[in-house]
């Protein structure tokens, strides 16, 4: 023992150190079997790797250095505790701010501590993970039956144990703030793992479903409000038994999830399980949607936000998602199509354009207390409907609650407006088809006239019989062809007309994606709305006036007594398509068509018919006019105010005008397009150069070509009154 009583002097050791430095581990290891004699228990498997396997006896129990044997027989029974911190400072102090405090606990006795840099990463894991279970019986068990355990018992390096979640040396009670699991910090702790980059490499589910949470409603309370009730992973998955969502026992799984949102959602939850889902849900329909369906898992987000699967803009696409699904309608006796329905009403139609306070499903249906229409409770009950109609529509009663919204133009439930529709269908490509074959007519005698074929432009004004022509009219002369009083009501009915198609197009047509560029342009639904109205009372206005100077002028009588539609009106449309076509030499040779032609001549073609100031064309577009109007103000009127019709008339009349309204409009916009503009400005040898609607005059060239019998009525005038003065 004198020694070790050397050995441990340290005088000596620090004058003789460079020289005794590799002699220590040998005393050591002399001084270790010296005291096995006594402690042969504390020798550790050589095979193992013990931690403090370079270090001897007295390196941790200190007090034996100071015992001297000549002194006593025996050293001291109790020796002091073995001071870690010596050699672990900072393990030392992270645990004396955790919630443990012995290295035993975890480690084992230091005589049995193994050197951890010797296990690998999931041995190591599952290490730590076995020592905290014996304290921690019951999330021991919990943590036995996760996913976390058994990809760590599959050997996978990326599994968590109990370090990679609580912390090592620093643990702390999750209430704690600086805790690993504090309800602020969790997240940060499993996206550790679970990241928002998908990797091969990585065994965690992550991905987009991290991307979702932090921008949801959850994560945006928790991380920028500090809401520590939001919820957290921990909260929907569980914190140490963490299932797949394909375990029936996972909060995550779907007969699970009401109860497991209704944790937090418990009022929400009552009001769910008591609607028609809810007692879906009861008698077990693994069809019926629960939270997730229509909230979304991960990416759950406030009404407010426009990415949010109930937001006012999507919650139809949502709903649709099983009530516009044929098959899953036919299978639990749903109304099919109703999404298509909602879709083509006023609603769906506003919606679709942009307007983000147009009725949606939960706008008559309700969130999540749902009924079918026959209960009581519902607020699509026929005794609900006029409070839910006005919770949107003041003053709304009980014949504007018959506005149909779920109306389908199919010939079994709805056969009015079904074949309105057919025939305006039909009457809309009849009118146009004839319009451009007319059109395609009229440019081939063009043609035909410019290639020398066929009967050549005929020559009413013929010189040998007018020689005074220039006498009666000068060459530059004007002719008034529109008053100021017609230019004005054409300056209306173009302002007014152009607008409601702006306006109202789109609305029609609303499916075609380029409508919502154009509602957009016009300053949002709103807005178009309110124009469209102000266009609809510059028709009525107009036509009001239109009324009242035919009522008080007899010469505006006289003028629209002379716009009525003549047989020789008729007889001059057609020989005006006979003389395009350059057939009136064939025609006249034809027997079967002599009697015709010889009581009617004008039919054969051979010369272009003398029109007079106004012919058919402009006949029909002047009628045209005042039947669209007619139908546009009275149809308009219906959608208007619906609830001053449906009270007495059936409740098809809604959307017969709908169809009216919009086939009506369609026809008169492509009349205009096609049929007018071109009569007016598109015509070859015109092009562009007609300022009628301006200025309201005609040259003597322009008169004496398109209404040569109206030139000779004013030559023959003028020569009588010539002779006559």
């Amino acid at each position: 023992m004198k020694l070790r009583k050397v050995v441990q002097d340290p005088k000596v050791w620090v004058s003789v150190a460079p020289i005794f430095l590799c002699a220590s581990i040998a005393t050591a290891q002399v001084e270790d079997k010296v005291c096995q004699l006594c402690h042969a228990e504390v020798k550790a498997d050589p095979a193992m790797p013990r931690a403090h396997a370079s270090l001897g006896c007295t390196d941790c129990h200190m007090d034996l250095a100071a015992w001297d044997p000549e002194q006593e027989s025996e050293h001291p029974e109790k020796l002091g505790p073995v001071p870690c911190a010596m050699c672990h400072a900072s393990q030392a102090a992270e645990l004396k701010s955790g919630v443990h405090r012995d290295c035993k606990g975890c480690h084992g006795a230091e005589h049995f501590a193994l050197r951890r840099e010797s296990l690998d990463a999931v041995s190591l894991r599952q290490q730590d993970s076995a020592a905290c279970t014996k304290c921690h019986t019951p999330a021991g068990s919990e943590f036995e039956s996760s996913v976390h355990h058994a990809a760590l018992a599959r050997g996978e390096a990326d599994a968590p144990g109990c370090v990679q979640c609580h912390g090592a040396h620093d643990v702390l009670p999750a209430s704690a703030r600086a805790s690993k699991v504090h309800p602020l910090n969790l997240p940060d702790t499993c996206e550790r793992c679970h990241s928002s980059e998908d990797s091969n490499a990585n065994h965690a589910p992550g991905g987009t479903r991290i991307e979702q949470y932090e921008t949801g409603a959850h994560g945006q309370a928790l991380r920028k409000d500090g809401l520590v009730v939001a919820a957290t992973c921990a909260s929907c998955h569980g914190g140490h038994s963490v299932l797949a969502t394909k375990d029936p026992a996972a909060p995550t799984a779907r007969r699970n999830v009401p109860q497991t949102c209704g944790q937090c959602h418990l009022g929400v939850l009552e009001t769910y399980l008591d609607g028609v889902h809810g007692a879906a849900f009861h008698q077990g329909e693994v069809d019926v949607p629960v939270c997730t369906d229509c909230h979304s898992e991960h990416g759950v987000s406030s009404t407010d936000s426009r990415s949010s699967h109930v937001s006012p803009t999507l919650v139809a696409e949502t709903c649709a998602r099983c009530h516009g699904d044929e098959e899953l309608a036919a299978k639990h006796g749903l109304k099919s199509g109703v999404n298509l329905s909602w879709g083509s009403s006023y609603h769906g139609i506003a919606s679709a354009l942009g307007a983000e306070g147009a009725a949606n499903c939960a706008s008559c249906h309700g969130f999540h207390a749902i009924f079918p229409s026959a209960d009581a409770r519902s607020s699509v009950n026929p005794a609900n409907l006029e409070s839910t109609c006005g919770s949107c529509h003041p003053n709304a009663g009980v014949a504007f609650a018959r506005v149909p919204v779920h109306s389908t133009l199919d010939e079994a439930s709805n056969p009015v407006p079904f074949w309105v529709k057919r025939i305006y269908t039909a009457l809309v490509v009849g009118v146009i088809g004839a319009f451009v074959l007319f059109i395609v007519l009229d440019l081939y005698g063009r043609l035909r006239l410019r290639l020398g074929w066929g009967p050549r432009e005929s020559e009413h004004v013929k010189r040998n019989e007018w020689p005074d022509e220039d006498a009666l009219v000068g060459p530059g002369e004007r002719f008034v062809r529109m008053n100021r009083h017609g230019r004005f009501q054409h300056a209306i009915l173009v302002s007014s007309f152009l607008l409601l198609v702006l306006t109202g197009v789109p609305v029609f047509l609303h499916d075609m994606g380029f409508m919502r560029s154009l509602i957009d342009l016009e300053g949002g639904f709103a807005l178009r709305s309110k124009l469209h109205r102000v266009g609809a009372v510059g028709l009525i206005a107009l036509s009001a006036w239109h009324v009242l100077v035919f009522a008080l002028s007899s010469g505006a009588r006289r003028w629209v007594f002379g716009m009525f539609i003549r047989p020789r009106d008729v007889l001059e449309f057609v020989g005006e398509a006979s003389f395009n076509l350059g057939l009136g030499r064939w025609l006249s040779r034809q027997i079967v068509l002599a009697p015709l032609l010889r009581r009617f001549p004008i039919l054969a073609g051979l010369e272009r018919p003398c029109r007079g100031r106004y012919g058919l064309v402009e006949k029909l577009e002047y009628l045209a006019v005042v039947w669209g109007n007619v139908v546009m103000i009275t149809t308009g009127f219906i959608l208007w105010r619906p609830a001053w019709f449906l009270d007495w008339t059936p409740a098809w009349t809604f959307d017969v005008c709908r169809v009216v309204h919009g086939f009506e409009a369609t026809l008169a916009f492509l009349a205009i397009i096609i049929w007018h503009m071109y009569h007016v400005q598109m015509r070859p040898g015109s092009f562009l150069r007609n300022g009628v609607w301006f200025h309201g005059k005609m040259t003597r060239e322009e008169l004496r070509h398109h209404h040569p019998g109206e030139y000779l009525e004013i030559l023959k005038q003028r020569r009588a009154a010539r002779l006559g003065g």
